[in-house]
């Protein structure tokens, strides 16, 4: 079955308690992988090099008095973290799909006393409630659910002044040909994580293009995951038992897509890039 927008908002509603309750940190309530790099020593500074990033190239867009937005923040952990460190940045905004992810962000800002700072809301990234222009829009593991990304780059652009960034933290397809099971374990993790938007850098890159978005950075972090790929025989061997299974909830899937993405990064087939795009 094709994934739409609902089957994903659906998976991280019934999905989204689970994460943050088997995740090993309870500090860096962060929906998205570690990098083991930039002198990160402990699972919450490996966890917080993605967001440390974004803020640096926010900082330099905007030394003072940002203006950015999260599309696809999940429980707004990026946005906890890089707000705080700017210089008396303006108001921000946090999108998702996910009202439950909505709602548990806007409890955790209360509590961080940022419900005045940081706006958080339920909709669809490829059509933002905002009019003015931004200095950063960023999105981290977020583009790779998009049933249409290049509406994404559209409307990122939209919402970017000239000089402005869009940054990306992702998985993107390698450009190279698949052998028959290198395309099966890619297809398992699609439909398992409801990631219909992974493309090639070279994709995007031209979608990005046509809105006036210029890649300017475009670095691969696969080497700073820490991967937990199962031999080949294995794994595959799990998935096809995985799949035979009676379980309606959407943890089977994601389990069975976590596993799947593993072995893709593993082989290849999927790498996990940091991008920035200026627009022109």
């Amino acid at each position: 079955m094709p994934t739409t927008t609902d089957s994903v908002r659906t998976y991280y509603d019934q999905n989204t308690n689970l994460f943050l309750k088997f995740s090993s940190s309870t500090k860096a309530q962060n929906i998205h992988r570690s990098l083991w790099t930039d002198g990160a020593q402990t699972l919450e500074e490996a966890l917080n090099v993605s967001n440390a990033r974004i803020l640096k190239e926010i900082e330099s867009v905007a030394p003072e008095h940002a203006r950015f937005a999260d599309l696809g923040c999940g429980v707004g952990a990026s946005l906890f973290y890089i707000y705080p460190r700017l210089q008396n940045p303006e108001s921000a905004l946090g999108l998702t799909l996910s009202p439950v992810q909505a709602k548990l962000a806007r409890g955790s800002a209360e509590e961080l006393n940022l419900q005045d700072q940081i706006l958080f809301a339920e909709g669809d990234f490829t059509s933002v409630p905002l009019a003015n222009h931004l200095d950063a829009v960023y999105s981290v593991e977020a583009v790779c659910h998009a049933v249409d990304p290049e509406k994404y780059f559209r409307e990122a652009a939209r919402l970017l002044h000239s000089g402005g960034k869009l940054i990306l933290v992702d998985d993107y397809q390698t450009p190279r040909p698949l052998s028959r099971n290198e395309s099966n374990w890619l297809k398992a993790y699609i439909e398992g994580w409801y990631v219909p938007g992974v493309r090639t850098v070279e994709q995007v890159s031209a979608w990005a293009e046509k809105y006036n978005l210029r890649l300017v950075k475009n670095e691969e972090l696969t080497p700073h995951l820490r991967l937990r790929n199962l031999p080949d025989l294995l794994a595959r061997a799990i998935l096809f038992l995985g799949n035979l299974l009676p379980i309606k909830h959407a943890i089977l899937p994601s389990m069975l897509g976590s596993m799947a993405l593993q072995q893709c990064l593993h082989m290849g087939i999927v790498e996990y890039r940091f991008l920035v795009f200026e627009k022109i």
